[in-house]
């Protein structure tokens, strides 16, 4: 359970990221500061060096359309050394400019994207806006399997290039997240003569402009990258070299870290232990909240009757399974996708709460409607998941007429399997998803395209309450906005909502430019090798 301290520090971090957007909207003043460097150091950065990252999973493709994971050691924070993001949410809630100055809008329709002079990719050719114009555009494409693609078709075709620093989007209708969706959704922007000469996705190299660039891929075992000398931001980045390890088990991925293997890796202070006090070890939170959530298959199985949904909310006391999960006590069940602390929260639409005597009416309900509540469980092969499977698994076959089955893939292999296949009843994704501010991560869990919306949950009137939170500059109609939000989740239950938790990193004590963006990816340039210890 969160501290009264942290709470307070994620309240703040939720009113400046969550609201400033809509506050600058008002104000007619750009939505997205310029870049900053939010997050400066207080250590005096030092060139040279080398770190290793710790990552769960090999990626498996170098396709920058291909974009999923806001979270460190997914498949973002790897492209994200080769690409850049173009822009990206720091850890404040604010939109930040990368590889571009700023992506601004005084209106929230007509946005402008500036990208820095002179940029190009390691191949030597510009990058300019029409390069980002062709990446969003091949993005756009349904053949190119972008996740992003419901989104980016929305708007491509009203991309202006102005000059080659220049281009605008003018939107359909305001949308005062744009920005936002932009860093979650389609961030990386690929040399076009690279994408050109590759017949097939796995021919495509990683040929961009960020601060690394890729030497070696020991395809699932590690990648190796080497300091780009052409990067626009000099002297960075700092590191010579970074390596990203492929380590799935978290306890070996801790081992490694505390054994001076590795740099660091991302986690949660539960799996830390007594780890986090060894020598030469230290931990820094990522003051970001995040929810843990599972996906409920709504376009086919058991879980398209909503009585299924009410029947799993009540079956199972999530606090215990927090517990299960991370072997801690003293979890609180979130009521709602908002935390309490959030000012959107709404204290009259809360999820269904543990009770076992309403579960068992609804499976025995769904049972004489001749349908049986037998689900399949699907999630990767990590300690932790395994043990909170296995406690979904063993609450459910305590009821009369329920069941489960437990399938555990490769987490590379987790949204090919949930997400394209669709083959699953509830899927678990490890880690938390983002939940500082409302948007963007709120439309891509419950809109219709979504991009998070695994369970291809439906609702037009969901739909339209987003839209209506995303479309007015006035926060007390964003707030109402999202009081309808609330109560479709509280009553359609889209998702299982079962945790709330901030992410922390186990690293060296040695390790310097810590800038955690989006989820808590690093941005790496920043990264540097500290002559004495400077972390805590």
């Amino acid at each position: 359970m969160l501290s009264d301290n942290r709470s307070r520090r994620l309240q703040s971090l939720f009113m400046r990221g969550g609201a400033a957007l809509l506050l600058s909207l008002m104000a007619a003043a750009p939505v997205m500061l310029a870049a900053s460097h939010a997050g400066a150091q207080t250590e005096k950065p030092v060139s040279g060096g080398a770190m290793t990252i710790i990552n769960g999973s090999d990626i498996k493709s170098w396709d920058p359309a291909i974009t999923a994971g806001t979270y460190p050691g997914g498949p973002m924070d790897v492209l994200d050394a080769v690409y850049g993001f173009i822009v990206y949410v720091n850890d404040k809630g604010v939109v930040t400019g990368g590889m571009a100055e700023s992506l601004t809008s005084t209106d929230a329709v007509t946005w402008t994207l500036k990208l820095r002079k002179d940029m190009k990719f390691t191949d030597g050719t510009p990058y300019d806006a029409e390069a980002v114009k062709y990446n969003w555009d091949r993005a756009a494409d349904p053949a190119t399997l972008s996740p992003a693609q419901p989104f980016i078709s929305s708007w491509n075709k009203a991309i202006t290039v102005v000059d080659p620093q220049t281009l605008t989007i003018k939107l359909s209708s305001p949308n005062a997240n744009f920005a936002a969706q932009v860093a979650e959704l389609c961030p990386f922007i690929a040399s076009p003569a690279a994408l050109k000469a590759a017949k097939e996705k796995t021919d495509i190299k990683p040929v961009g402009a960020g601060a690394f660039t890729l030497t070696e891929w020991n395809q699932g075992i590690s990648m190796t990258m080497a300091r780009n000398p052409g990067y626009w931001d000099q002297p960075r980045p700092y590191l010579d070299t970074i390596k990203f390890a492929i380590i799935p088990e978290t306890n070996s991925r801790i081992a490694t870290v505390v054994q001076g293997g590795a740099t660091m890796m991302a986690g949660y202070p539960y799996q830390f232990g007594s780890n986090a006090t060894a020598p030469g070890v230290a931990t820094r939170e990522i003051p970001i909240r995040g929810i843990n959530r599972a996906y409920l298959n709504q376009a086919k199985g058991i879980f398209t009757d909503v009585r299924a949904r009410e029947a799993f909310y009540s079956g199972i006391d999530r606090a215990r399974l927090m517990q299960a999960f991370t072997q801690m006590p003293g979890y609180k069940a979130p009521s709602n996708y908002f935390g309490e602390n959030s000012p959107y929260f709404d204290s009259a639409s809360s999820l269904p709460a543990y009770d076992p005597k309403k579960a068992q009416e609804l499976f025995d309900a769904l049972k004489a409607d001749g349908k049986p509540f037998s689900i399949k469980i699907v999630t990767y092969t990590n300690s932790d998941l395994k043990r909170l499977a296995a406690y979904i698994q063993q609450v459910l076959t305590g009821y009369e007429g329920a069941s489960a089955e437990i399938v555990e893939v490769d987490q590379a292999s987790l949204i090919q399997r949930c997400k394209t296949q669709l083959d699953f009843d509830i899927c678990v994704e490890g880690g938390v998803l983002v939940s500082n501010g409302a948007e963007p991560n709120i439309s891509n869990l419950l809109s219709s395209g979504g991009a998070f919306n695994w369970g291809q949950y439906k609702s037009a009137e969901m739909d339209a309450a987003l839209k209506e939170a995303s479309s007015t500059l006035d926060p007390a109609a964003v707030k109402a906005a999202y009081v309808k939000v609330q109560k479709l989740v509280a009553t359609e239950m889209p998702l299982y909502i079962f945790g709330e938790q901030t992410r922390s990193l186990l690293l060296r004590n040695n390790t310097g430019g810590v800038v955690p963006s989006n989820g808590g990816i690093l941005q790496k340039q920043f990264l540097y090798v500290c002559t004495d210890a400077c972390q805590k």
